[in-house]
Parts: C-alpha cells; sequence; structure tokens
C-alpha cells in the first residue's frame, strides 16, 4: 500500500468528524486488508498479530474477525483479548521475560505456549505454569532492520539446546523455536538466515529424542515510511521457500506482524502551535509529539515519519518538528519537508503512525506506575 494523498487524508479527516488536533485516524480498511494480505502470503502458516503495536478495540476486532491470532507480552493484554472473547488458544504469551504474576494468571484463564531465552524464565514457567508448551527464543542476526534486537534478546549462542533439555526435564513441554529479524526489516534474506540458523538446533534436538512442532518466524516485517520496502507476499515467498527445504513438513509455520498490519494504516492530525527561527533551522512546534504516540520519531529510534500539510500547493522547505512538552528531547523529525509559508494554526498529518502509537500508553499492556507521595508528616 502507497501512502496515502493528502485527499485521502482529508477523506478520512471528514470521516473522523473531529473538530480538534490531536487525534489518530486509524483507517479500518486498510487494516483489514492488511490482515487478508497476510493470510494469503503464508496460507499454510498461522499469523499471531503482536498486539504491542496497537491495542486499539476495534483494531483488535478486526484482527478477531479475520481469524488472525495473537502474540501477547503482559496479562493486560490477556485480559483484554479475553474481553472480546479471544481464546487462550489463539495466544502466545511470546514475551521472553515475563512478570511471574502475569504467567500465573495467563495459564489460570488457560494460555500453554511461552518463549523463553533462559534458564531462570523456565524455572519460572515450570513452577507457576507446569507443563507448558515453550518456544525457545535463538538470537539471529538483525542485518537488514532498522532497529535491531538481538542484544536484549534471545538464548545464549551454543546452549540452545541445552535450555530445551533442561525445560523437558523441569517437566515442561518443548514445543518451537523462534526468532525475530529486528523491527522494519527490509531484506527478505534476513529471515532465510533466521531459518537456517535454527535448522541444525532442530535437528539436534530430533537427534536427542526432542520433537519439536513450531517454528514461529517472529515479527519484523516493514511498513512503508520514507522508501519503498518489499511486500509481504515477496518476504514471504522468500520464508516459505527456506521453510519448505529445511523444514518439510515437520513443523508448523508462525508468524508475529505488528508494524507490518498496521503502521500504514495510522495517521496523526495535528495543528501548528508555534514557529520558530533557531540559528539557521526553522522549527514547528506541534499539539502532539513524542510523548504523546510519536516515540518513534525521537533520535534514539530514528524512523522518519513522512509529513503532509493542508497547504500542498506551496514551495516545501525543510522543518525541525517538536512536539509541546518542555522535554528538549521532544523532537520527531530533523527534516520535514512542509510548505515554507506554514505558520500558528496550519495542520499537519503524520502518516505511518499506526504502530506504537496509541499502545505506547500502555506498551505491552503494562500500566504506568502509579504515583505515591510520601513524607508528609
Amino acid at each position: 500500500m502507497s501512502l496515502y494523498s493528502i485527499e485521502d487524508v482529508r477523506r478520512l479527516v471528514e470521516a473522523a468528524q473531529q473538530p480538534e488536533t490531536p487525534f489518530l485516524i486509524l483507517d479500518g480498511a486498510a487494516v483489514r486488508e492488511n490482515a487478508r494480505r497476510f493470510k494469503a502470503a503464508f496460507p499454510d502458516g498461522q499469523v499471531f498479530f503482536a498486539v504491542k503495536a496497537n491495542n486499539d478495540p476495534t483494531v483488535l476486532q478486526i484482527f478477531n474477525e479475520e481469524g488472525l491470532h495473537f502474540d501477547v507480552a503482559s496479562w493486560g493484554e490477556i485480559r483484554q483479548l479475553a474481553g472480546y472473547g479471544v481464546s487462550a488458544s489463539r495466544m502466545v504469551f511470546s514475551a521472553p521475560t515475563k512478570l511471574p504474576r502475569d504467567i500465573a494468571r495467563a495459564y489460570e484463564y488457560g494460555l500453554r505456549r511461552f518463549s523463553f531465552d533462559t534458564r531462570i524464565e523456565l524455572e519460572k514457567l515450570a513452577r507457576l505454569a507446569p507443563g507448558a508448551q515453550v518456544i525457545g527464543r535463538v538470537a539471529v542476526d538483525n542485518n537488514g532492520s532498522h532497529w535491531p534486537l538481538e542484544r536484549k534478546f534471545g538464548i545464549e549462542p551454543g546452549q540452545e539446546v541445552e535450555h530445551m533439555l533442561y525445560a523437558r526435564e523441569l517437566g515442561l513441554e518443548p514445543y518451537g523455536l523462534t526468532f525475530h529479524v529486528g523491527s522494519q526489516n527490509k531484506d527478505p534474506q534476513a529471515w532465510v538466515r533466521a531459518l537456517e540458523r535454527l535448522s541444525p538446533i532442530w535437528n539436534e534436538l530430533e537427534d536427542r529424542g526432542i520433537q519439536l512442532q513450531v517454528i514461529d518466524a517472529g515479527g519484523g516485517y516493514p511498513t512503508h515510511f520514507h522508501e519503498a520496502v518489499p511486500g509481504v507476499e515477496e518476504i514471504a515467498a522468500a520464508i516459505r521457500s527456506a521453510f519448505e527445504r529445511l523444514y518439510g513438513n515437520k513443523a508448523k509455520l508462525w508468524v508475529e506482524p505488528g508494524r507490518g498490519l498496521v503502521g500504514n494504516a495510522g495517521i496523526m492530525a495535528a495543528t501548528v502551535i508555534n514557529r520558530a527561527t533557531r540559528g539557521e533551522r526553522e522549527w514547528l512546534y506541534l499539539d502532539v509529539g513524542a510523548f504523546q504516540g510519536l516515540i518513534e520519531g525521537l533520535d534514539f529510534y530514528g524512523f522518519q515519519y513522512p509529513v503532509i500539510s493542508e497547504r500542498n500547493s506551496e514551495p516545501l522547505a525543510p522543518f525541525v518538528l517538536s512536539g509541546p512538552t518542555c522535554d528538549s528531547a521532544d523532537v520527531i523529525h530533523h527534516q520535514a519537508m512542509l510548505p515554507a509559508g506554514i505558520t500558528l494554526g496550519d495542520r499537519v498529518y503524520v502518516l505511518t503512525a499506526g504502530a506504537y502509537s496509541n499502545s505506547m500508553e500502555r506498551y505491552n499492556g503494562i500500566e504506568f506506575p502509579e504515583t505515591v507521595v510520601v513524607g508528609l508528616n
């Protein structure tokens, strides 16, 4: 799907019927189309939506209607899905490190499939989710991704078989292997390399009497920001070819898209609340910023949201875009090309804002800590 034109945006804004900004538009038709494209691209696989990417009730209900399963990361996400009638059998608890109380609640609800990447996590699962089916998170290279994830997650290379044997010793059921090629990965061969990395582990476990059932090819599926990216059909073709070559009919294939299912469907509507010249740069201040849903624009992440304006017939000039907070880090773009005359009260639209926007208020379904004031006496 290509980026929205200003005419597309106007149509969606009119349908939203919101008089004041900021507000986030989610294009339900695009969300549904994305779900169907992923299911068609993986006809013999199972698509799990990574709820952390967007927990809007309508989005989740669309995916539920389309028959998708769900990758959850906390009891908060499980509880939300349960409220829509999603059974535990359609969920996988993919967070490699989980809150102990969340494991217990998930198990009580009926969830039986959990990811892990450490011995301690296995011990927690054995105690709180006895007999659970466990999926080992394997570290793979994240070349081709915009945001690598391999530093934080993954069983230490060379210890994968040992961990699965330990899981069996603890009374858990070794169920599968999973990986993540990094967020916004534009190289279809990244998934191929990862599948090849898992193959000898799978084979050695088979030799040791452990027959796994699932290969979970994780997330990382890209969406359109400023440049074209391979579609799910191209990535899926590479995955399915490698999967057939390496595993044949010995395993079930799972995928866990997040951004790829919702990123292109979101538009953040904003209004200019100030403009300033600072040195040689022109700054625009918006009524929404990094801490109100556009966190991936921070330098730390470096995602460059496409931004368009109602005044699209004027010559363009580069602007730094900042949010309304007093935090100097609250900058979402350093080179947004917008009409040179843009000023107070003008609207802008931040595209590709459907992922990691609304969900950041309770990311992974985990609420912000309560504020407690002490020492008043």
